[in-house]
């Protein structure tokens, strides 16, 4: 049976007058009663007892009445909750994220969510962890993807998803004399120009709390707001960089290549970044938001991340 049908049953017992519950349902008053005595052939038995003048709910249908308040009920409940569910799949996440997004899989993450669900709007953009935590307070991001220091991370507001570990390397000229060796001490490193990233950067901060732990303060003669600006400075003989090893332009394959302009070395002792996905309290995030944080903790606890994790196994600082 048609489910509109008990709604114009329902409107039909309210009214006990056919132009009248016609007028209100915006149909025919001819279709109206085609459509109950449809559902009285149907069910085998009269709903109305009609008269020249009104029409009055039979025993039948004063039995059936509850049952179609019933249906109709759930019937716009389901709509309901359907809408709200389209809605809330049309909804735009805005994404943070520090540099090197496609290196730690952030896009492939993106993509995939996307693809699940298509009718909403993602949009990224790039920055250095400390706008990205003044992005993140000011509501002007659902989610961030960040090396976040401490003191962020305490804050009651913030809740995080631990998504992968990464580690300082030394990037030097081909022509360095220490170019050829897999590790270095920072202690190696003591007198040697650097090429840092922007002051307000995690790395840049943890690279001179490295170097002031070993007893020295390194000489920096050049920050840049962009890996690649360091790289190419690297490349022609300007000094020497410290980087987390997936800025540095590292391929999906784990490896160096061969050829890179540019030779790589581990630091020792070994460094680890915490990559971090840092959000406000679950409550205030948007349906779309709290599914892209869904995505996020699964795909973390499936172990898929590991495989951008150059650090595993090396000892956490704490930022």
């Amino acid at each position: 049976m048609n489910i509109e049908y008990f709604r114009e049953f329902t409107v039909l017992a309210d009214c006990s007058n056919y132009l009248e519950a016609a007028d209100r349902l915006f149909i025919g008053q001819s279709t109206l009663s085609k459509h109950i005595m449809s559902m009285e052939k149907e069910l085998g038995v009269p709903l109305f007892e009609r008269t020249s003048r009104k029409v009055g709910l039979s025993k039948y249908g004063k039995l059936l009445l509850p049952y179609a308040n019933t249906i109709v009920q759930t019937q716009y409940s389901y709509h309901a909750a359907l809408q709200n569910e389209l809605e809330s799949e049309r909804g735009r996440v805005t994404v943070g994220t520090i540099a090197a997004t496609a290196k730690y899989g952030i896009t492939g993450l993106i993509a995939d969510f996307k693809r699940r669900y298509p009718n909403s709007s993602i949009q990224m953009f790039e920055g250095d962890p400390n706008d990205l935590a003044s992005q993140l307070r000011e509501r002007k991001c659902d989610v961030i993807f960040a090396h976040m220091p401490e003191r962020e991370l305490m804050a009651e507001t913030v809740q995080r998803i631990h998504y992968l570990d990464d580690s300082l390397v030394c990037i030097l000229p081909k022509s360095h004399p220490l170019a050829g060796q897999k590790e270095l001490r920072l202690e190696q490193l003591r007198d040697e120009t650097f090429i840092a990233l922007a002051e307000n950067t995690t790395v840049h901060q943890l690279i001179l709390d490295s170097c002031y732990r070993v007893g020295f303060s390194p000489k920096i003669a050049f920050t840049c707001h962009r890996v690649d600006s360091v790289l190419d400075l690297v490349t022609k003989g300007m000094g020497i960089a410290i980087l987390a090893e997936y800025m540095a332009n590292r391929p999906e394959d784990g490896n160096f290549p061969e050829k890179a302009p540019f030779a790589v070395a581990s630091i020792l002792p070994r460094t680890t970044i915490s990559v971090d996905l840092c959000y406000r309290n679950n409550d205030d995030l948007s349906p779309m938001a709290k599914r892209f944080v869904d995505l996020v903790q699964k795909t973390v606890d499936a172990g898929i991340p590991a495989q951008f994790n150059p650090a595993a196994s090396s000892t956490q600082a704490v930022l």
